[in-house]
């Protein structure tokens, strides 16, 4: 039995009921496809249409081997949602319709399980990506042999190749003459995933380590062991009757406790929104013009309809939609959208902005000690009070001035100085976020 062989056979895939297989066309998902020919399956294709004919001529490889290997596929066609795009940016929309697609596909065709040709390398690439995007022990810990359908409890989802190395794909599906095509945007270097495989990865196993890889999945899987079980800790915490006082708890299990209830209410847990929760008790953090969100002394989360104005609300998050947004502050009011056409007009108080730099979620807040800055043009990061200082804002002045923090957390605008250079316009730049500061 070959190493491929072994991996099919320790996945706990029902062997007498039909199996939804994720073909794309490409090496990974042939092969799997390839691999599994012999049991119940049905397999699905989406068509993204993003390459244009390149797109057609995947879906046509992987129904020309379905022909031969004569078994069952759906098909499915994306026309690509502009508000979607907007509001999530095309790599996030284009995933979501995906997932959509296969759930009903499953559903359609009395499938439980979804087969995802996921690999050993992608998950060192997704180790750095969400490493980057400053993730948790839940995301470090990266993807599982099998998991929950994100959004339908109902389904499953089973990552037979995650154990193999792409170069085994590979050298499997030329020994066994498998065909599949190969995707131009997986070497596009706009994005941050084909960076960090074509880049980094090769400069680590060059000049750090050999074994980076090995190296890294090994971290990945006692990182995903201790998060699971402060989760598991978490959630015994939320059901007991007399749990241990919260502000006894270990940081790490305080945030998971807010997670929890976070997740269970639809409101997106960044960082920052459980590090206020956390942080300051009694203390609300608005979620959007109309909500804001405290927790109490004992840690329970309560949710506050028309926030008292008399009370100390110091900052408010919300998730960019499409169209223009509005969120009041202080007094004073942002509207912003995002769109592709560029920069139009000249009006004093709009100001523009690298939409994909600043990211889906925006965090309004006031100057906090500590804060820094790079102001476009200045070259490197300075405290915000220097700043304030050199451009004579007084005391308390400074404490009433509006900062806006992209998703990452870092400050891109402060009122009345210069543009972020985080989030500057480039000549790469694709997607515009238009921005106004209303004043009361």
């Amino acid at each position: 039995m070959n190493i491929l062989a072994e991996c099919i056979e320790d996945c706990p895939l029902p062997k007498g009921e039909s199996v939804l297989v994720a073909a794309s066309g490409g090496a990974d998902s042939m092969v799997l496809l390839h691999a599994l020919r012999n049991r119940k399956i049905v397999v699905a294709h989406f068509n993204h249409q993003l390459r244009g004919a390149a797109s057609d001529a995947d879906q046509e490889l992987v129904e020309e081997t379905v022909r031969k290997l004569d078994v069952p596929i759906v098909v499915g066609q994306w026309k690509p949602d502009v508000e979607a795009i907007r509001q999530h940016g095309l790599e996030m929309a284009a995933r979501e319709a995906r997932l959509g697609f296969l759930a009903q596909a499953a559903k359609k065709n009395q499938c439980r399980w979804v087969t995802m040709a996921h690999h050993a390398d992608d998950q060192v690439e997704t180790f750095f990506w969400r490493l980057l995007r400053g993730a948790g022990g839940s995301g470090l810990g990266g993807m599982t042999a099998t998991a929950p359908f994100p959004g339908h409890s109902d389904l499953q989802i089973a990552r037979p190749l995650l154990k193999l190395r792409k170069a085994e794909i590979l050298a499997h599906a030329k020994a066994e003459d498998i065909l599949f095509r190969e995707d131009e945007s997986n070497t596009d270097p706009v994005h941050l995933r084909n960076r960090i495989r074509q880049r980094l990865l090769p400069l680590l196993r060059e000049e750090f380590h050999v074994e980076t890889d090995s190296a890294v999945q090994q971290s990945m899987e006692l990182v995903g062991a201790d998060a699971d079980c402060v989760k598991s800790l978490a959630s015994e915490w939320l059901a007991a009757e007399a749990p241990q006082p919260f502000d006894g708890l270990h940081p790490a299990l305080q945030r998971q406790v807010i997670w929890h209830q976070l997740i269970a209410r639809g409101v997106e847990p960044s960082h920052h929104l459980i590090e206020h929760l956390r942080l300051r008790p009694e203390e609300p953090r608005s979620i959007n013009p109309a909500e804001a969100l405290l927790c109490d002394s004992t840690g329970r989360l309560d949710l506050i309809k028309s926030p008292n104005k008399n009370r100390s609300i110091d900052a408010s998050e919300w998730t960019l939609r499409s169209g223009w947004n509005e969120s009041a502050f202080e007094g004073g009011k942002i509207r912003c959208r995002v769109g592709t056409g560029g920069r139009v007009g000249g009006e004093p108080d709009v100001e523009f902005f690298d939409a994909d730099r600043v990211g889906s979620r925006i965090i309004l807040r006031n100057w906090r000690d500590g804060d820094r800055f790079e102001p476009i043009g200045l070259g490197r990061a300075a405290k915000l009070q220097d700043l304030f200082t050199n451009a004579k804002v007084s005391a308390p002045e400074k404490r009433e001035r509006v900062i806006a923090c992209a998703a990452t957390g870092e400050i891109f605008w402060v009122q009345g100085l210069r543009i972020g250079e985080i989030a500057k316009i480039r000549p790469q730049t694709r997607r515009f976020l238009e921005w106004r500061w209303m004043a009361a």
